[in-house]
């Protein structure tokens, strides 16, 4: 199965977070097919298909769900895929093709529908159905294109928290954060914190086949 990663400017790490989620991408997915880099290109990368694509509108849910939309249209793209961020990282072997639909325990999806989908973690995607899927940019309403996605097809859920590490200071075990996590995600001012970076090169020490 195909890996998309979306990918927009202003990485505050000099872009580490999609070196170290190729990293741990390429030792845990057990069916993993190509991987396609919609957006910028970090400036590292090798054997990936870049796709080149502007961040035109002013919300980032409009320019994820136009790359996404984009990457749909690649005729090579495996009718399944997953979608990335590139903060997104995997904690144990997993295959792409069971890989659960996510959604937020206690919460809904308002507008979006009777789940929210919205969660920090990779989803998986069938291209066909995602452009095909009654869904716009210029609707007001729901603003999570992957909640709108699931609630549609009405996808199994699998209720969880989120799998937002915290770098805080008060959280400095980042293992006991993630012990019982498949996958986790951060936010930009971890990637500045230097015990969580280094934390983050002991737990995926070896460079991906994707990276120079």
């Amino acid at each position: 199965m195909d890996v998309v990663y979306i990918l927009g400017s202003g990485s505050l790490a000099g872009n580490a977070e999609i070196r170290y989620s190729l990293r741990s991408l390429e030792r845990n997915m057990g069916d993993l097919g190509k991987v396609y880099v919609v957006g910028e290109s970090p400036g590292f990368l090798r054997d990936c298909e870049r796709v080149p694509a502007n961040d035109d509108a002013s919300d980032k849910w409009k320019n994820a769900y136009e790359k996404t939309l984009k990457a749909c249209g690649l005729p090579d793209l495996t009718d399944d895929f997953l979608l990335m961020n590139d903060d997104f990282f995997f904690t144990e072997p997993f295959l792409g093709a069971e890989w659960p639909y996510f959604a937020l325990a206690g919460s809904n999806g308002g507008s979006c529908g009777m789940h929210s989908f919205h969660i920090h973690a990779a989803i998986r995607l069938n291209k066909e159905m995602y452009i095909k899927m009654p869904f716009s940019i210029e609707q007001k309403a729901c603003r999570s294109p992957r909640s709108f996605y699931g609630n549609f097809y009405k996808v199994k859920p699998r209720f969880c928290g989120d799998f937002v590490l915290r770098a805080a200071r008060v959280c400095r075990d980042f293992d006991e954060q993630i012990k019982d996590w498949e996958c986790f995600s951060v936010s930009d001012s971890a990637m500045l914190d230097e015990s969580f970076r280094e934390w983050l090169e002991n737990k995926y020490p070896v460079p991906s086949s994707f990276e120079v």
